[in-house]
């Protein structure tokens, strides 16, 4: 830990100089000394453990890895140096004036997501979660005024979190005694569910999750990768440290499987009327992590039916689909940015034709696309695959009230699951096929290799465990006995995806032989484009982002919130329409935003305090320690 960490705290030197270079490169070196020891906690019996004595009230703090935080280090030691790789390019085609103090907090961000993994004292651990959510606070600002609003509704809706934690932590101190992890232990019920809901905001869980389509399409698109797919895994990380400790009745398992599905539900209807392309991303996010908690509480639901095989699937699905996803989702939005820095734009109705372009961009986004639609070849359909044969379970459960949460888990991982694909399908025919919608897209071009390197590198990194998922399942393997769950069912699985390789291999092996004879025996003949007898084909005449979903969104319209405006001539022959339609985040819209106006209202009563008098400060500060002695004391 100590060589490694102290690594990417000098990496805060060459950031304070506005050397991006040898940042990056500090980083890759302090995440791989960081990767062996997460490896090496992972996969053998040796212990990383640590105590620092630090005076009363903290007392003894407790630093350590166990399998499940040195499982999600890797993840970190893995993904956040190529996020610093790709934002050493992007920034150059984005520059700014507070370089300095952007790669700062990204470093300091990327230091305190390591740092929770080892923290076992709930003080310290609050400490950097809250640095944490400020250094990444700072990050999405990006130095713009148009940031502003979107970064002070993220701090206040991490601050909010912060305070369930804070109560959380709190009771559970007054339960047990200590500050240490271990105190968490067979915890009361509000106590636990205080520290879940504050974990929930992180992990981006609905109701907890507006904040994600609201900051990313305005942070810059590394930093929106790194958070989109692993910051929020830190929250993530949270509840399965609660799950792991604590034991949990069939009613909050089947609480559980109902907050997941509706997280995941509300995502996917968003997903298919948003315009923004970083906000599509976005709400893909909560869809997914609603899918890994879907897994776990198949775990959960295998354990309580006492369906091993079931338990075993259901985490090793929920593993492996947070792990893949912070492989596709990295991916996804740092092809953002690069379409973003083609055209200038995110709004998907102005682009059109990229693939003619930006071929290299698309073939990977593709690729990316596959994976967050489960499609075979990558690892997305892997991890979904392993969840769904773990619902398959269910029917052995021996009661109806254990066999109906299955069944649920089931209907919507396939309902949800069609709805993905017709989403990303929207997207990838609007962005990348078609005639451009703009000057902007018909202008597009190609960008430098040192923002497609990483895009590539997670590419491959998408496909070989999708066609090889042992390299995977031997990643998740000492998690899994870590969690004492059924090792001969596992390696049964272990041997379907050997089979699966098998299949993909030899369909690889066909597909390029027919590909060959085909490019040696068929001439192609290529001809303008059959217009419907239309003799001039523009680009209004294709489907918008709207009109594509329109027969299914009249489906799912008692889902969605919307604007609409319509612009339509008196005239009998009205020769101008327009129809505009926005979908909108009803919880953001009626709730969040209201009330973080109170609160920026509220605040401003107090802004006559700040008038630059020493006397008046010196006043305010009197008039406070008397209502704290009064308050501590009480009135005799």
């Amino acid at each position: 830990m100590s060589i490694g960490i102290l690594i990417l705290f000098i990496a805060l030197i060459p950031a304070l100089w506005k050397r991006s270079d040898y940042f990056v490169i500090l980083w890759i070196l302090g995440s791989s000394f960081l990767a062996y020891e997460y490896m090496e906690v992972l996969y053998s019996r040796s212990v990383q453990d640590f105590i620092l004595v630090m005076p009363p009230p903290v007392g003894s703090v407790s630093i350590a890895l166990n399998k499940l935080s040195a499982f999600f280090g890797v993840i970190f030691a893995l993904g956040l140096p190529v996020g610093m790789f790709y934002g050493h390019f992007y920034l150059k085609e984005h520059p700014i004036d507070a370089l300095r103090s952007h790669l700062f907090w990204l470093g300091v961000m990327g230091l305190s997501m390591h740092c929770l993994l080892w923290i076992r004292h709930s003080l310290i651990f609050l400490m950097f979660w809250e640095l944490m959510s400020l250094s990444s606070f700072f990050c999405v600002l990006f130095s713009k005024r148009s940031n502003r609003e979107a970064g002070l509704n993220y701090l206040i809706t991490m601050q909010v979190g912060a305070a369930f934690l804070i109560a959380g932590f709190a009771m559970a101190y007054n339960q047990s005694g200590t500050f240490d992890f271990s105190g968490f232990e067979k915890m009361n019920t509000l106590p636990m569910y205080l520290i879940l809901i504050g974990f929930a905001f992180k992990a981006g869980i609905f109701p907890f999750a507006s904040w994600l389509p609201q900051a990313h399409p305005v942070a810059p698109a590394h930093v929106s990768g790194i958070m989109s797919s692993m910051l929020v895994k830190t929250g993530f990380y949270g509840i399965l440290l609660i799950i792991s400790i604590n034991p949990f009745s069939l009613l909050e398992i089947g609480f559980f499987c109902l907050v997941f599905s509706i997280s995941a539900f509300w995502a996917v209807c968003h997903l298919l009327s948003e315009r923004n392309l970083k906000r599509v991303l976005a709400y893909s996010t909560v869809e997914n992590v609603g899918i890994a908690g879907l897994g776990v509480c198949a775990g959960l639901l295998g354990l309580q039916a006492n369906l091993p095989n079931m338990a075993m699937l259901g985490f090793t699905g929920a593993f492996l689909h947070l792990f893949f996803h912070s492989i596709f989702k990295a991916q996804l939005f740092y092809s953002s940015g690069n379409i973003l820095s083609a055209t200038g734009t995110l709004d998907i109705d102005e682009m059109g034709a990229l693939a003619k372009r930006m071929p290299y961009t698309a073939v990977m986004t593709l690729i990316g696309i596959m994976a967050i639609s489960a499609l075979p070849l990558t690892n997305g359909f892997i991890s979904e695959f392993t969840i769904f044969k773990a619902m398959f379970e269910a029917p052995a459960a021996a009661h109806l009230s254990q066999l109906m949460p299955g069944l649920m888990i089931l209907a919507v991982l396939a309902f949800i699951g069609a709805l993905a694909i017709i989403a990303f399908i929207r997207i990838y025919a609007i962005v990348f096929l078609g005639s451009p919608r703009s000057a902007a897209a018909e202008n597009a071009c190609e960008l430098r290799r040192g923002l497609r390197l990483p895009i590539a590198v997670l590419s491959l990194a998408i496909l070989l465990p999708g066609i090889l998922p042992n390299i995977a399942l031997r990643f998740v393997k000492p998690l899994i006995r870590w969690f004492g769950l059924d090792m001969k069912h596992f390696a049964f699985l272990q041997f379907q995806a050997l089979q699966i390789s098998y299949v993909y291999l030899i369909l690889l092996v066909l597909f390029a032989v027919f590909y060959i004879v085909r490019k040696l025996l068929v001439k192609e003949k290529r001809g303008a484009t059959w217009a419907c007898a239309y003799p001039r084909v523009t680009p209004r005449m294709q489907s918008s982002s709207i009109t594509y979903i329109q027969p299914l969104a009249y489906f799912l319209k008692p889902f969605m919130y919307k604007k609409s405006r319509r612009v339509k001539e008196e005239e009998v022959f009205a020769t101008k329409v327009e129809y505009d339609e926005q979908h909108l985040d009803a919880v953001w819209e009626i709730i969040v935003r209201p009330v973080s106006k109170a609160i920026s209202r509220f605040l401003l009563l107090f802004s006559r305090i700040h008038n630059g008098k020493t006397n008046s400060y010196i006043a305010w500060g009197l008039a406070f320690l008397v209502i704290l002695l009064v308050w501590v004391v009480g009135f005799r």
